[in-house]
């Protein structure tokens, strides 16, 4: 099962998360974020990347927290269907991160600039225009022009092209 770890000062939410995710997650708990980084860097780590499950509702927490690096912010109270499905959304896209071939990527570097082969890796990821430019903090109508640029230069002309080369 996937590992997700929760981390939150309260005992009582941290069991309450725990008995939500246990069925589908092997669910890590800490009660600090210095012991959760303890946890990560002494055991295993977590299979989803870092979402912020807060009280915090002002859009300057939720801004700080989303450039920290972590890919997304859910507000307490939650829905307990949307945290689940946000959760294997994120999952999903960890584990298509994790199957792309870093040999046939690599194979790419050679042909694509760094911002070609970052639109490329969200393209063979399944990502819309729309997403890159969100996740790259790029125009939409820029990672058009990208996308044509590294169709140019591959001789592809579609989409899954990408995904089947660097899968």
């Amino acid at each position: 099962m996937p590992r997700v770890l929760v981390v939150d000062d309260d005992v009582m939410l941290l069991k309450m998360a725990e008995q939500l995710l246990k069925s589908e997650y092997t669910v890590m708990l800490a009660k600090s974020g210095w012991e959760a980084v303890a946890c990560v860097a002494n055991g295993p780590r977590p299979d989803i990347p870092v979402i912020f499950l807060t009280g915090l509702t002002q859009t300057e927490h939720e801004l700080k927290g989303l450039t920290s690096g972590a890919v997304d912010y859910i507000t307490k109270p939650f829905v307990k269907e949307i945290l689940l499905a946000r959760l294997k959304v994120h999952l999903t896209v960890s584990r298509k991160i994790k199957n792309l071939d870093p040999v046939k990527v690599e194979t790419l570097r050679t042909k694509l600039n760094d911002t070609e082969l970052a639109v490329a890796k969200l393209m063979a990821q399944g990502y819309t225009n729309a997403e890159i430019a969100e996740q790259l903090h790029y125009s939409y109508n820029y990672v058009k022009k990208v996308g044509s640029i590294i169709f140019n230069k591959l001789g592809i002309s579609r989409r899954n092209e990408i995904r089947e080369f660097l899968m």
